[in-house]
C-alpha cells in the first residue's frame, strides 16, 4: 500500500485521545494509520507528501454539523436581504429604504435575520411604524429563526390576508385586543403571505458552490441537511443531488426528508441511494415552534408575555401516528422541540412507538431542546433517544432562553444533564438562524455557557472541552448514521480534517480560527 500524504500535528479525536505530536497517514482518500508522530513518520515512502503543521495548531476530524440548512442558507446568500446588523427601528427603516430603491419594483423586499431582542426598542415594530418605514413595496421581514416574520400592510393585502382571515392549522395570526392586524405572523400563517411574494430569483447551483466554501471555511466536512423540501419540495433534492453528482458540493450530506419529500420517501420514492457523499435515514417533523418568536410550548407564560405558552402543532395521537408510520417502514425520525411542553410530548410518543414497535437499532432525534424539566433528562438515554443540540445559539443568545420565566430558566439548554443521565448529544448550528455557524463558536458556549456579551447561563451545563468537540464530530456522525465513515481519526475512516489554531484544545475556542480543511485527503480550504 502507497501512502499518499501524511500529516503531522498536535491532534485530538475520540479514538486517538490528545497527541501532542501525533499524524495521520492517508492512502486514495481513507485513514490507513494514525498515532503518534514517530510510528508513523516511518511509513513514508519516496512519494509521500509530508504536511507539517505547527505545535500551537491542533488537527481534528472534520466539523459534523449535524442539524442545519443549507438550502435555505443558499437562498438566503443569494436572494435576501441581511438584517443581522440592524439595532434600532431607524437603522431597519434605512435597510429596507435602501433595498427598496435598489430593486426594480418587482420583487418583494425579503429580509432575514431580525431579532427583535438586538433592537434598542426591545420589541417589533407596529404594523405602522413597518407601513412608514417601507408604504408602497410589499415587505416581509423574517425573523432569525424562521419560525415567524413581520409584514407591512403591502404584503397583506397583496395577499388578501385581512382581520376576519381565520388563523391556519399550525400558525397563529398576530392581532391586538381589538382584533386588528399586528403585521405578526407566526408558523404556518407566514405561507399565507409568502406563497403569493415574488422574490428575487436564486442562482441556486452558483449559490451551492459558494455556500459550500464557506462550510469549508468553518472546518465543516459534513452535514445534516436537517428539512430537505421545506423551500420547493422534490426540487430541494433534485438541485442538491445535481450539485453533488457534478462536483459542486464537496460535503458529506444526511438529508432529513420534509413535506413532499418526506411523502415520498415514505411511499417509496424519490429515494436517495446510499454513498460516501450522501444518506437519507431521517423523517423530519416540526411540533412546535421557537422560544425568540413566542411560538414554542412552554408549561409557563414567557417572561415578558406571561399569557402567551406558545402552541403544539400536533396532538398526540397525530403524533404518535407519524412517528410510527416512519419508524415501521424503517427511518428514523428527527422532531423539532424546543418548548418543556413540545419536548416532554415528543419524549412520550417516542416512548410509545418503541414500546409499542421496538427495534434496538433506531436512531430518533429530538432536535433543539432548548426548554425542558429535570425528570425529562432521563428519558433520552431510556429510549436512546439522540439530542440535537445548537450551543451556538447561546453564543448569539439575545431574546431565547432569555424570555423564559424563573421557574424553567435553570433547566434551558441541559447539555451536560442529557449526558449524565445517560443520553447522547449531538451538535450543529441550525445556519442560517445565526450571524455565523462557526463550529468553534458552538465548541466556546458548551464550553462556557457563555454569549459573546460574556454574560453566562447556566454554568452548571458546561460541557467538558472533549465532550463538546466528540459531539461536534464522533457523536455528530453517529447521529447521521455515519460513523464507520467519518467523524473521528480511525483506520479506514475518511481522511475528512480540520486544522485549527490556537493549541491545546483546552485553550479557549472562540478566537480559534481554521487553518486548513481537508476532504477525502485533499486540502480544499486555506486562508
Amino acid at each position: 500500500m502507497l501512502i499518499d500524504t501524511i500529516i503531522r500535528a498536535p491532534l485530538y479525536s475520540r479514538s486517538t485521545g490528545y497527541l501532542a505530536d501525533g499524524a495521520c497517514a492517508v492512502a486514495e482518500g481513507i485513514i490507513v494509520a494514525v498515532g503518534a508522530a514517530a510510528h508513523i513518520v516511518p511509513l513514508a515512502s519516496a512519494t509521500t507528501r509530508m504536511v507539517r503543521y505547527a505545535d500551537d495548531q491542533l488537527l481534528l476530524p472534520g466539523f459534523v454539523d449535524s442539524h442545519q440548512h443549507f438550502l435555505s442558507y443558499v437562498r438566503s446568500r443569494e436572494s435576501r436581504l441581511s438584517l443581522w446588523q440592524v439595532v434600532s427601528f431607524a437603522q431597519l427603516r434605512d435597510t429596507l429604504q435602501l433595498a427598496a430603491d435598489r430593486g426594480d419594483g418587482t420583487h418583494w423586499v425579503i429580509g432575514v435575520g431580525y431579532d427583535q431582542g438586538r433592537l434598542h426598542e426591545q420589541r417589533h415594530p407596529t404594523l405602522a411604524e413597518l407601513d412608514t418605514m417601507l408604504p408602497d413595496i410589499p415587505a416581509v421581514i423574517i425573523r432569525a429563526c424562521s419560525h415567524i416574520a413581520l409584514v407591512n400592510s403591502a404584503a397583506l393585502a397583496r395577499a388578501g390576508v385581512t382581520a376576519t382571515t381565520a388563523d391556519p392549522v399550525g400558525g397563529r395570526i398576530g392581532r391586538d385586543a381589538d382584533g386588528a392586524l399586528t403585521g405578526i405572523l407566526e408558523e404556518s400563517a407566514m405561507q399565507l403571505v409568502m406563497r403569493h411574494a415574488t422574490p428575487a430569483p436564486v442562482d441556486w447551483q452558483g449559490g451551492i458552490v459558494r455556500a459550500a466554501r464557506e462550510y469549508h471555511a468553518r472546518g465543516i466536512t459534513a452535514i445534516g441537511e436537517a428539512a430537505i423540501g421545506h423551500i420547493q419540495g422534490v426540487t430541494d433534492l433534485t438541485l442538491m443531488q445535481t450539485a453533488q453528482a457534478e462536483g459542486r458540493l464537496p460535503l458529506r450530506v444526511h438529508y432529513m426528508g420534509y413535506g413532499a419529500v418526506a411523502e415520498a420517501w415514505l411511499r417509496g420514492e424519490a429515494l436517495v441511494p446510499t454513498t460516501a457523499w450522501q444518506r437519507a435515514a431521517y423523517i423530519k417533523y416540526f411540533i412546535d415552534g421557537t422560544l425568540g418568536g413566542g411560538s414554542a410550548w412552554v408549561s409557563q407564560g414567557y417572561r415578558d408575555e406571561v399569557h402567551n405558552t406558545g402552541f403544539p402543532l400536533y396532538e398526540d395521537t397525530a403524533l404518535y401516528d407519524a412517528i410510527a408510520s416512519a419508524h415501521q417502514r424503517g427511518y428514523d425520525v428527527a422532531i423539532h422541540a424546543i418548548g418543556d411542553r413540545a419536548v416532554d410530548q415528543a419524549l412520550r410518543m417516542y416512548a410509545q412507538v418503541l414500546t409499542a414497535y421496538p427495534r434496538a437499532t433506531h436512531r430518533h432525534r429530538l432536535e433543539h431542546v432548548e426548554s425542558t424539566r429535570p425528570e425529562l433528562w432521563p428519558l433520552f438515554g431510556a429510549y436512546g433517544i439522540i439530542a440535537g443540540v445548537q450551543p451556538v445559539f447561546m453564543w448569539f443568545e439575545e431574546s431565547d432562553i432569555s424570555r423564559l420565566p424563573d421557574p424553567l430558566l435553570p433547566y434551558a439548554h441541559p447539555w451536560a444533564s442529557i449526558v449524565r443521565h445517560g443520553g447522547r448529544i449531538a451538535l450543529g448550528s441550525d445556519n442560517p438562524v445565526v450571524p455565523d455557524f462557526a463550529p468553534v463558536l458552538g465548541i466556546a458556549a458548551a464550553t462556557t455557557r457563555q454569549n459573546y456579551h460574556g454574560q453566562t447561563f447556566g454554568a452548571h451545563e458546561a460541557l467538558a472541552w472533549q465532550v463538546a468537540v466528540d459531539a461536534y464530530t464522533a457523536d455528530a456522525a453517529y447521529a447521521l448514521h455515519a460513523e464507520q465513515e467519518y467523524g473521528d481519526l480511525r483506520i479506514g475512516l475518511n481522511a475528512d480534517f480540520v486544522v485549527l489554531d490556537g493549541g491545546h484544545p483546552a485553550l479557549p475556542w472562540h478566537t480559534r480560527a481554521v487553518q486548513a480543511t481537508w476532504v477525502a485527503g485533499v486540502c480544499v480550504y486555506e486562508p
